[in-house]
């Protein structure tokens, strides 16, 4: 058998490797990955993202030992055959090269370390295709100085810094805004993005939990970055649930390491600090969001929010968030992408989530969501009418031929009207407010998304209308309960509005309908910002 040796086309594999699914914070995030291994050792890490003229540009540099000649050559080599040590954040070889090819056609990459010279090579995407080879070029001394003074950068001692040019998808994002404002609140909103990201995936470096040997800085344009901790351990009214060892760690046969688990049930909105300190307990996800899991390999967050199947997302569970240690002997049994963007569970640990861990935290994130105190309490003549707000509610859902039965392939309400049908809430969410006798009402709750109201129906035609108390409409026209006539005539409103939903929502219309709620939303929002109510 002859062996023959296959060589990929240039300009088609680096096309493949670019689509990997890299978003822009994964991106940066893995090239500091690089940055804080074992090797390198950086303890301080600058980052410039802005606009240069009418590109975007990217810098990353780092403090750590640098590379030689040999080293950075193959290190800018697709599948380099560095090898990572253990702990190291960085598993496959690739993730400076597509992280970056992501997003950039120029890569340069331009090093140095305490011994040796100063080195710099370059993937240009363009040359790569032109020549249809793989085409690395190396750069001369007079090319780097000319690079590193452009861009008033120095690498004095040892280190490394990654050059990002000609960003071809946000520079076509940025144009296609029709005005200058709106492109610049395009680029401040991913600069906010991208600092927070980097606080939540790094936090365990940045507030010197780990120690101070493995302190990192890490600043964004100028921007000193302080860690996210998704646990809000600072916050008094944080509650570390007590989980015992049979729960809290989890063997694996055949490997030493078990996987650790820690559980924290966040405060409610009145119970944290401060305003701001709840706005940013949610992180880049909403509140509902962010209940869940935080997985962790060697300390970085390589996953956050969610139950990742164990369990669906539950408005009464969002206090709970669950810290999962992976150490990297046990990288195979999870099956991490290239990008660390997904993880596979074994079913060891699936079960012993589901099963175990899931039921003792959520329990407890319930009754502290029971026990925030922040539902209004109202009371007034449209919500005391209950006899007879029952039977105008029946009487309405039978001439309109409304009809609510249980899923059969799951534990929604299904809801059929003139219009056709829909999936809505769970049984479960229908008798969070109240038994099955008290139905054809109107109650406050704090809902996780922005809109005014939202309707949860039972089986054999029941429904009730649950007003979002979190709204600041709501909270200023309810607060003191006191003009009854008032907030009966909001309700009355917002009754009628809910029950408009009911009878015209279905599964084609569904989208349509969620917009309109939302511009009733932001539209009070803005009279209220405005003074005019």
């Amino acid at each position: 058998m002859k062996t023959i040796e296959s060589i990929p086309h240039a300009g088609r594999t680096f096309e493949a490797l670019r689509s990997l699914g890299y978003d822009l914070n994964s991106s940066i995030a893995d090239i500091t990955d690089n940055a804080i291994t074992a090797k390198t050792h950086a303890k301080n890490i600058s980052i410039i993202f802005k606009r240069k003229g009418k590109k975007f540009i990217c810098r990353i540099k780092d403090d750590g030992v640098g590379m030689t000649k040999k080293e950075l050559e193959e290190a800018m080599r697709i599948g380099t055959e560095t090898s990572y040590g253990m702990h190291d954040l960085g598993k496959f070889g690739m993730g400076m090269k597509t992280a970056s090819l992501s997003h950039c056609n120029i890569l340069t990459v331009i090093s140095k370390t305490k011994k040796t010279e100063i080195v710099g090579y370059r993937w240009d995407m363009g040359h790569v295709k032109g020549a249809k080879q793989w085409a690395l070029l190396q750069l001369n001394k007079e090319e780097i100085a000319e690079d590193l003074k452009s861009e008033k950068l120095t690498l004095s001692r040892n280190g490394t810094i990654i050059f990002w040019d000609d960003l071809r998808l946000l520079d076509d994002e940025y144009k296609s805004y029709t005005s200058h404002k709106l492109a610049e609140n395009f680029f401040f909103t991913i600069l906010g993005k991208l600092k927070l990201h980097l606080r939540m995936v790094f936090h365990r470096f940045l507030d010197d939990s780990l120690g101070s040997q493995k302190k990192l800085n890490i600043d964004v344009n100028g921007d000193n970055l302080i860690g996210w901790d998704p646990f809000c351990r600072n916050e008094i009214n944080t509650i570390k649930s007590n989980l015992p060892k049979d729960l809290s760690e989890l063997s694996i046969p055949g490997f030493k390491s078990p996987i650790i688990i820690r559980s924290y049930i966040l405060p409610s909105k009145a119970g944290f600090s401060s305003k701001k300190a709840w706005e940013e307990a949610k992180g880049l996800l909403s509140w509902n969001d962010s209940q869940g899991y935080y997985i962790y390999r060697a300390n970085r967050l390589i996953r956050f929010g969610g139950w990742h199947g164990t369990k669906a997302k539950d408005e009464h569970d969002k206090l709970a968030r669950v810290s999962i240690d992976i150490d990297p002997s046990l990288d195979r049994l999870f099956r991490i992408t290239v990008n660390k963007n997904k993880v596979q569970f074994p079913e060891n640990l699936v079960n012993h989530l589901k099963h175990k861990v899931n039921r003792k935290v959520t329990k407890e994130a319930q009754k502290q969501y029971r026990e925030s105190g922040e539902k209004a309490k109202i009371t007034n003549k449209f919500r005391n009418q209950k006899t007879k707000l029952t039977s105008i509610s029946k009487n309405m859902v039978e001439e309109r031929n409304i009809k609510t039965k249980k899923s059969r392939e799951s534990d929604n309400i299904s809801v059929t009207n003139p219009g056709g049908f829909y999936l809505s809430n769970k049984v479960q969410e229908f008798l969070k407010y109240g038994t099955d006798k008290n139905n054809y009402e109107v109650v406050c709750d704090n809902l996780d998304d922005d809109h005014l109201w939202k309707i949860v129906c039972n089986t054999g035609e029941k429904f009730k209308v649950i007003i979002n108390a979190r709204h600041p409409f709501c909270s200023k026209l309810y607060s003191s309960g006191k003009n009854k006539a008032l907030t009966s005539a909001i309700d009355a409103l917002i009754f009628s509005l809910a029950f408009a939903e009911l009878y015209s929502r279905n599964e084609h219309n569904a989208l349509l309908i969620d917009t309109f709620k939302r511009a009733c939303s932001e539209v009070l929002k803005r009279l209220l910002k405005e003074e005019l109510i």
